[in-house]
């Protein structure tokens, strides 16, 4: 198989700091990282240090030696097969490896705490070269369409739903399909990746039942407000063995859905922009709390706000206009610099909390109608 060319750059005074490692949780073991295959795959080879020359080296900016550079993580195919370990040149790759795989038992908490700062994320959950585009491409969607649709692919490939609603029709069995929808990929029974049509739906009601947990009047009125529980409840994960476990619970604004995630695949960062959270602060945004926040953007203004863990956006998420809890002192400082709740930047108004990006400004200034859905319709 020929191999995509992963020689080291010449960086001159750049030094190797570490190397790269991956727990294969389809072998449920770590090897060691060579490179990617033509076909996208990881090319990993055993863990001991006669091989260790061979595996990708990282510079002490965590950037790779490789002709990918930065772009590394979104060039190999099923990213969520491997968990990836930036490991100091100096451990020996026997230890780094007992310790890695000691770190996926549940009962070792503080090797999976020793290991964290080692760890490389992928926010990717699919590649983009996995998806059939050309099938794709007969029923209108293309990477284009979903680019220029607030980046719905970036969110698609991080597991999200696309940004907005597409109008979507299509033939059918029965006849013909038509409504408003937002996509989003899966992978079927033979890890092929497919488009999922998430079609706007009836809000769920009292005392309806989703994975075993039924919703009450407060659990609405608190998705309707932030969109997300605000606490965790057990759910059914898997219904062929009814296992629960503690989950977020979301609702999509748009289409009504909603999405659980299981807390053991949360990752709270204790950081937010230049707010650091408290210790008490972290646990509960753990607890899927909302929390708020202040921070300072980089046009120097202050924000305040509320973050929150989002089992739709699979992650913690800013609520903005949505936000119930604010800073007491972020609120005063908010009500001396923002009179009446909105600021005037270069002749646009701003609402307070949410800066204004370069989409809204533009929008304000030339004042546009609301455009249409994008359209997605079959090409006959």
């Amino acid at each position: 198989m020929d191999n995509v060319n992963l020689a080291p750059e010449n960086n001159g005074a750049t030094q190797e700091h570490g190397y790269l490692m991956a727990y294969d949780k389809k072998e449920q073991k770590a090897k060691g990282v060579k490179g990617i295959a033509a076909n996208g795959e990881l090319e990993t080879l055993e863990a001991n240090e006669a091989d260790k020359g061979q595996f990708i080296k990282v510079d002490q900016r965590g950037n790779f030696f490789t002709n990918f550079g930065k772009n590394f993580l979104y060039h190999y195919n099923n990213p969520r097969r491997y968990s990836l370990y930036n490991i100091p040149k100096e451990t020996p790759v026997e230890q780094a490896k007992e310790k890695i795989e000691a770190a996926q038992l549940p009962q070792n908490e503080a090797v999976r705490k020793e290991l964290a700062s080692t760890r490389v994320y992928n926010n990717h959950r699919y590649n983009e070269r996995e998806i059939n585009w050309e099938q794709a491409a007969r029923y209108g969607i293309t990477p284009d369409v979903l680019k220029n649709s607030k980046d719905s692919l970036e969110r698609m490939l991080q597991g999200k739903s696309s940004a907005v609603a597409f109008h979507i029709a299509k033939p059918s069995e029965l006849g013909r399909e038509s409504g408003d929808a937002k996509l989003s990929l899966f992978r079927d029974e033979n890890g092929v990746v497919k488009f999922d049509i998430h079609y706007i739906r009836q809000a769920p009601k009292v005392g309806e039942d989703y994975r075993g947990y039924t919703l009450t009047e407060a659990d609405l009125k608190t998705l309707n407000q932030t969109g997300n529980l605000g606490k965790t409840v057990d759910m059914v994960i898997d219904y062929r063995t009814k296992e629960t476990k503690p989950c977020y619970l979301s609702k999509d604004p748009v289409t009504n859905e909603l999405f659980h995630m299981p807390v053991e695949q949360a990752r709270v960062p204790r950081k937010v922009k230049d707010y650091t959270l408290s210790p008490s602060e972290y646990e509960a945004a753990l607890r899927g709390e909302e929390v708020p926040i202040r921070f300072k953007s980089n046009n120097g203004n202050y924000y305040t706000t509320s973050i929150q863990m989002s089992a739709a956006e699979r992650g913690v998420e800013f609520l903005w206009e949505r936000s119930t809890k604010k800073l007491e002192e972020g609120q005063k400082q908010e009500q001396q610099q923002n009179s009446n709740g909105e600021q005037q930047v270069n002749g646009l108004v701003q609402t307070a909390g949410k800066p204004l990006n370069k989409e809204e400004a533009s929008r304000q200034a030339e004042k546009k109608t609301r455009t249409r859905k994008p359209t997605i319709t079959p090409k006959m």
